[in-house]
């Protein structure tokens, strides 16, 4: 195995496009129209709508939930929605759905704007066994429903795969504001207190996140904005830059030992290597090649020998 000296978080930084400060408040979303996220995908515009304080979704959105067939029958203006264990059957204009051959009430009944078929979000998701989480500060709903594998693999005891299904389970905030990277994806460090798969955070770029996963879901906790500015972090002492602002609560992380891996996704390998205060600026980081199965999924956290 090949191995790779990672460079410092600091060196990482200055390679990248940070937020001045003046230029925080820009990237912050403060969105004034509803937006919606299904399983980690955001909608597009065009697809959602809010009338009267309920929010409807395209047909097609679907398609996010799981692997559903969609069948349209123009003459009953009917549509079917099939999946592996369900049948749901909603009316245009009429407010009871059918699931499985059982009626099901809906609170405003689907209907067609502008050769777009709109349904209501939360009734019709929660028919399919999704759920959802409403963020009124953000105006975002979150639509969730994790796959079987990932259900599968959040329990697995075998670290590397319980984590890699951690970053990759539905994603939802209640925080009152929305920070998004300056810049897409070109690397992503994760950080995982030792041997745990329940809670980790994510450095993309100039944000970064601390998660928790409760019930399936990981759930955004706190937020920050990494400016050029360079510091000391106590807490988050691998982070030597300073944060222009932070939205949320972070526990105390000061003396936690972290499984570190870095994903660039124009390659395929991923680096790793267990840090400490004491050592992490000077960790020599191995260096694992990913297969591309791997990599579809998404899954490029892997299993650090040392980590017991």
């Amino acid at each position: 195995m090949k191995k790779l000296v990672l460079f410092s978080f600091a060196v990482l930084c200055s390679s990248l496009l940070i937020l001045p400060t003046n230029e925080a408040a820009a990237a912050v979303q403060s969105p004034k129209r509803t937006q919606v996220v299904v399983n980690n995908h955001d909608l597009d515009s065009k697809d959602i709508l809010n009338k009267n304080n309920q929010v409807f979704f395209s047909l097609t959105s679907l398609k996010g939930l799981g692997d559903f067939t969609i069948a349209w029958n123009n003459t009953t203006k009917q549509v079917t929605v099939k999946g592996s264990d369900t049948n749901l059957q909603l009316t245009m204009n009429n407010k009871v759905a059918q699931k499985n051959g059982t009626s099901v009430s809906l609170s405003t009944a689907p209907f067609i704007q502008n050769g777009k078929t709109l349904i209501p979000l939360r009734v019709v998701a929660e028919a399919l066994d999704g759920s959802v989480t409403w963020n009124q500060k953000t105006q975002t709903a979150f639509v969730s429903k994790p796959s079987t594998k990932l259900l599968t693999d959040v329990k697995s005891s075998v670290l590397s795969t319980a984590r890699n299904a951690a970053i990759n389970l539905p994603r939802v905030s209640q925080l009152t504001e929305d920070f998004k990277p300056i810049m897409e994806v070109s690397s992503l460090q994760y950080y995982f207190p030792e041997n745990t798969n329940d809670r980790f955070i994510e450095v993309n770029n100039n944000v970064i996140r601390y998660y928790k996963i409760t019930k399936n879901t990981a759930y955004l906790k706190w937020q920050a904005f990494i400016s050029e500015k360079t510091t000391t972090q106590d807490n988050l002492y691998f982070i030597n830059r300073a944060f222009i602002k932070e939205n949320g609560a972070l526990p105390n992380f000061k003396d936690t030992t972290f499984a570190n891996f870095r994903w660039m996704p124009h390659i395929t390998s991923a680096g790793y290597g267990l840090i400490t205060k004491e050592n992490w600026n000077d960790v020599v980081f191995k260096q694992a090649e990913l297969p591309q199965t791997n990599l579809k999924e998404n899954y490029i956290i892997v299993d650090i020998p040392e980590e017991k």
